[in-house]
């Protein structure tokens, strides 16, 4: 906008003195009068859908039911000739766009074209385009090269939109699978909980038994330091010799069971370092999710000077979409001035 200020001001300073001597005061065509390949980009650059709505509503020309498209077409087919409609498209573009049709409309064609080139440049060529294409005896030159210029611009607007979408149907293809294989970690992770519960449980019961193992031992040696010298002796070290082999039974199962739970430990650790890498990955999804969200939005941005960047206190419901993504939606809205609804899905 600055460098557009700066243009303008160079004109108004210097190229007054060269201006097109074939132009006294050129008076400014009307929108009925502009040429057919314009009228169509006309409508859809420099008017905003809820221009074009307020437009229809003026001119007694009903738009319920009627979708983005119907309300262009109407618009467009107005322009045939002169009528209420046409008329209230015409004063409006120039209400909006008259401090540049007053500098331009006194410019030669090559100071014109210089002016329109440097505006599309800087991306905000709305006013340009309807100065220049209202200007009485524009060259076929000039109307074709400005032509082909927005012409080429919608062809690469429509690509670039379709990539993006394609791109934000991938990922959240993606989201998709990502949150789906996060479940089935939790779930896996809560398996592990349990069952690590359970030998935590077993493992006090050997421990316990072996404690009361150790205790019989230790009563059975003071028994048999009683009887070493009685004929049941042999009797008792070969009861001995049975309790010691199912001690070191039980001493081999501790020691299985303490190395089942070293295993299930480290696989635990290793579940939990996969799902802190899934849930980091979730993160980055989401911010490239609202980063081509951002950039889809951006290609019907608008800024403080457009009519319909304030929704006003309109409410806005939408149902169905990414419940993820409810904040992005609210900031969306929100931001503008609306009043943001997403009913929960009642299963």
């Amino acid at each position: 906008m600055q460098e557009k200020r700066q243009i303008l001001k160079s004109y108004k300073d210097n190229g007054m003195q060269q201006k097109d001597q074939n132009f006294s005061h050129p008076v400014s065509l009307r929108f009925w009068e502009i040429d057919l390949c314009f009228k169509c980009p006309v409508v859809g650059i420099c008017l905003t859908l809820s221009e074009q709505k307020h437009l229809l509503k003026k001119a007694g020309v009903s738009i319920k039911k009627k979708s983005s498209f119907e309300i262009h077409e109407m618009l467009v087919a107005s322009s045939k000739n002169e009528n209420r409609l046409s008329a209230e498209v015409d004063n409006l573009l120039n209400r909006k766009f008259g401090s540049e049709i007053a500098l331009l409309h006194w410019f030669g064609q090559e100071e014109v074209m210089r002016h329109w080139r440097a505006c599309f440049k800087a991306g905000d060529y709305k006013g340009a385009l309807w100065a220049i294409i209202t200007r009485p005896r524009l060259s076929i030159e000039c109307r074709r090269d400005i032509f082909g210029t927005v012409h080429m611009t919608m062809h690469w607007s429509a690509e670039q939109s379709l990539k993006l979408n394609q791109k934000l149907a991938g990922l959240q293809k993606k989201l998709s699978v990502m949150q789906q294989s996060n479940k089935e970690a939790v779930r896996i992770r809560r398996g592990l909980r349990k069952k690590n519960e359970q030998l935590r449980r077993k493992r006090i019961e050997v421990m316990t038994r072996l404690a009361f193992e150790e205790s019989k031992k230790v009563k059975m040696e003071k028994e048999l330091a009683g009887l070493k010298s009685r004929y049941r002796l042999a009797e008792l070290q070969q009861e001995n010799g049975c309790l010691k082999e199912e001690l070191d039974t039980l001493f081999e199962k501790v020691k299985t069971m303490n190395s089942e739970m070293t295993f299930l430990r480290k696989r635990n650790m290793h579940l939990l370092e996969r799902l802190e890498l899934q849930r980091k990955s979730s993160i980055y999804l989401k911010k490239e999710t609202q980063e081509i969200i951002g950039k889809v939005l951006d290609l019907n941005s608008c800024d403080a000077s457009c009519p319909s960047f304030d929704l006003c206190k309109k409410r806005v419901l939408i149902v169905g979409g990414i419940t993820r993504m409810e904040s992005l939606y609210r900031q969306a809205v929100e931001e503008r001035g609306g009043i943001f609804e997403y009913p929960m899905t009642v299963i």
